[in-house]
């Protein structure tokens, strides 16, 4: 009688435990359709990570970030949480760990968007962050690189052409200068000769004696 009242291990467990040892991605991972057409990005924070390391079997802890921007279908968020638990019992590594999230949730969603960060605590005096994103950042990221490309090559004509408007300037007020020094120098001959002419005398030579200029009477 007592056996057929002893309870299997499955049986003893609590109801969170035996969500989590019974979890299958495969068809336990909730979808839902995405309803909006907008692009809108979702970020999801997982701080309890936790698999075992396959070589020690020692505890590894982490922090999983998740960005994505759905295209039809979105993540429930209890099975996304269901699925991170289940890797508290399983020899994985942080690479393998990260990697097959990140291949979980691109073949589900298929999103127009996706990044998976793993941010490990440190062990050992290791600290390990691992990141995979999907090929649309790489061309966004392509996209990125060239609009701060052009926006520098664009700068840098800018600059080119202040400074040759600097120079037009700088040549165009030089020859105005030069233009104005001709005007005084034309003003300072012309009351030169008039105070020859008024002044003085005309040059008289005598003989061979230096010629003499006699100032008029005042």
């Amino acid at each position: 009688m007592s056996e057929n009242l002893q309870l299997t291990d499955t049986q003893q467990m609590k109801y969170g435990e035996r969500e989590i040892k019974e979890f299958d991605v495969q068809k336990d991972l909730e979808i839902w359709p995405n309803k909006h057409q907008r692009d809108y990005t979702i970020r999801i924070t997982l701080p309890e990570f936790c698999c075992l390391c396959p070589r020690s079997g020692y505890p590894d802890f982490a922090t999983i970030y998740i960005d994505y921007i759905p295209n039809k279908w979105v993540v429930e968020l209890k099975a996304i949480k269901l699925y991170i638990n289940s890797f508290m019992n399983r020899n994985i590594s942080h690479e393998d760990s990260i990697n097959e999230i990140f291949e979980v949730l691109q073949t589900k969603l298929e999103p127009k968007f996706l990044k998976i960060v793993g941010d490990f605590n440190p062990r050992g005096n290791v600290h390990t962050v691992i990141e995979i994103t999907n090929e649309v950042l790489t061309k966004q990221s392509e996209i990125s690189n060239e609009i701060r490309s052009e926006n520098y090559r664009a700068g840098a004509r800018r600059i080119d052409e202040r400074e040759k408007d600097k120079k037009r300037d700088k040549k165009r007020d030089n020859s105005r200068s030069f233009d104005n020094k001709d005007t005084k120098s034309a003003k300072s001959g012309d009351k030169k000769h008039n105070a020859n002419k008024d002044g003085f005398r005309k040059i008289s030579f005598q003989g061979d004696k230096k010629p003499i200029v006699v100032k008029k009477d005042s």
